[in-house]
């Protein structure tokens, strides 16, 4: 049995967003750039201004994104009461425990959709849009050790670390 009591700040959040996001933002940067190169051979135009006005709707677009990305999150963060308490997790060879201040909860291994590990969280999936975010600082390498080895005996379909 691991029991980690946890708590996400709105930083953890926004790190783990901004990690998670970042080789989207690359395609769609890349993308907008293979747009603004193509449409740069393509005309016949003076190539300066075209080149200037593209430079300044790239880098407005992207500002954009970035702004509009971090609100999202905030209010996703904020309008969301039981990510924001301290969350007791207890891991078992049948099943998950959870505790927050306002929910008790359990689920057994066998409803999980799938679980992702990263450098510094696990993911629990509830379904293909739905997770458990719980981050690896609150456990020891043991515990870690520990709650793979529960993961795999159960037989849930997973993306472990190897280290």
């Amino acid at each position: 049995m691991i029991t980690a009591k946890t708590h996400i700040t709105f930083k953890d959040f926004l790190n783990f967003n901004i990690k998670n996001s970042m080789p989207r933002i690359i395609i769609f940067s890349f993308i907008i750039l293979l747009f603004l190169g193509l449409n740069f051979y393509n005309t016949e135009r003076d190539t300066e201004n075209i080149l200037q006005s593209a430079s300044i709707w790239f880098a407005a677009v992207f500002v954009f994104i970035i702004i509009r990305s971090y609100f999202r999150l905030k209010n996703a963060f904020y309008s969301n009461k039981k990510i924001q308490e301290e969350i007791t997790y207890t891991f078992t060879d049948e099943k998950v425990s959870t505790k927050g201040e306002t929910f008790d909860g359990d689920f057994a291994w066998n409803t999980v959709y799938r679980i992702k590990e990263t450098k510094d969280w696990f993911l629990i999936y509830q379904s293909k849009t739905t997770m458990n975010m719980v981050p690896k600082k609150y456990f020891s390498q043991s515990e870690v050790i520990e709650l793979r080895n529960i993961v795999e005996k159960n037989n849930v379909k997973a993306k472990l670390r190897n280290d």
